[in-house]
């Protein structure tokens, strides 16, 4: 099986951030919640260097109400 690339990588990243979102919604007992809750976190804070490898510019936060500047 071939490495995967860069791209793949950060799309897996955000991928698997966004299935422990949806688990910990779902979540029974409070830790689970906490623990899926964390490995989103962990998932998340993975994909900005993934997209500084790749020369792609920051992703804004998250319900940022800011416009991204462009890069020259």
């Amino acid at each position: 099986m071939s490495k995967p690339s860069q791209f793949e990588r950060a799309t897996r990243f955000r991928s698997n951030a966004a299935a422990c979102g949806m688990f910990a919604a779902n979540a029974v007992s409070l830790l689970d919640r906490e623990l899926l809750l964390r490995m989103q976190h962990g998932w998340l804070e993975r994909t900005p260097h993934e997209d500084f490898v790749n020369g792609l510019p920051p992703r804004p936060p998250a319900g940022a109400k800011a416009l991204a500047v462009p890069r020259h």
